[in-house]
């Protein structure tokens, strides 16, 4: 299977939560925070979709809170009583040429989760040490304000080799040619309720991994660093982002936490049971892989009735 390099040179941060993003509260902090870092995390150009044409006027916020609901003016009843989603779309300045993604939905009858996904210019971070760390101040100051189940930070054109998101590889099925093997299911294990990421540069565990895995098992790894910020454990691979993460050290790692599971739970699930498979070329099966329980009851804000949101979903194409 080829690859193609990406044509940007940028990093990535990618948050999935189960905190509910479908109220007015949720996007205005997210703007606040947005606000609060200056010129180059501040909005130029946003939309629902591709190609993007409104334009950001700080005189005007009110419009892209309504771009956050999809255009809509909806009431807090509306939100809490019936099935919607949101898919928001921003641009930023130069030279940081950052983007933002925001993607929510407040019923669900499968564990979907709602997701903020932030890329910024390499270069422009690699050009003074404090850019770097204001961006990182920034992912934990939205790890903060909306708790993950799992987030990351990562570079992009570096990932190629490790399997973690769609836009961590460019495979040959973006042009039209599937190898008769795969499937771009198999290309594409995205689904934490199937799998554990494969580690990325840096990986913050939630509760439910915290849960999964152990408090005191993520804090001890053998890595340049952990953390913990806010309801998070922070693993950091190596001292910055720009450098290469040998294979021997996630080789390592990977081996720590196979090794830290009870030992009945591991002879039943064998070998590479979890934060794999580190390639993207390597067909994925969700079959002997240790995963979390997400609570997804969290989706609304307060216990929901599964029985009902399963009736009113299961016309939705999946």
């Amino acid at each position: 299977m080829a690859f193609i390099t990406p044509v940007k040179p940028i990093v990535c941060f990618r948050l999935r939560t189960t905190k509910p993003f479908h109220n007015k509260k949720a996007a205005k902090d997210f703007f606040d925070l947005v606000d609060s870092y200056g010129y180059y995390y501040r909005p130029v150009k946003y939309d629902n979709y591709e190609p993007l044409k409104q334009i950001y006027d700080e005189n005007k916020k009110d419009e892209l809170l309504r771009a956050w609901f999809g255009g809509q003016d909806l009431s807090e009843e509306e939100l809490e009583s019936q099935y919607y989603e949101g898919s928001l779309s921003i641009k930023g300045k130069n030279p940081s040429k950052i983007e933002y993604s925001i993607n929510w939905a407040n019923w669900s009858r499968d564990v979907l989760f709602n997701h903020i996904s932030v890329i910024i210019s390499k270069p422009f971070l690699q050009k003074r040490p404090e850019h770097m760390q204001q961006f990182i101040n920034f992912c934990n100051d939205l790890v903060h304000l909306f708790p993950p189940v799992h987030a990351e930070i990562y570079d992009y054109t570096s990932s190629l080799p490790c399997t973690c998101t769609e836009s961590s590889f460019i495979p040959d099925f973006l042009s039209g040619s599937i190898p008769s093997t795969c499937t771009v299911r198999s290309l594409i294990p995205d689904i934490l309720s199937e799998r554990c990421p494969a580690l990325k540069w840096r990986t913050y565990f939630g509760q439910p991994y915290i849960d999964l895995l152990g408090r005191d098992t993520i804090l001890h790894a053998p890595c340049f660093k952990t953390e913990e910020v806010g309801d998070t454990i922070v693993l950091q691979l190596t001292e910055t982002v720009f450098e290469d993460i040998p294979q021997t050290l996630r080789q390592e790692v990977v081996d720590y936490f196979e090794s830290s599971v009870d030992p009945e739970l591991r002879a039943e699930l064998g070998t590479d049971f979890i934060f794999r498979p580190f390639y993207a070329s390597q067909a994925y099966s969700k079959k002997g892989k240790l995963v979390p329980d997400f609570p997804i009851q969290e989706f609304f804000g307060k216990k929901m009735d599964l029985e009902k949101i399963a009736e009113e979903t299961k016309l939705r194409p999946r």
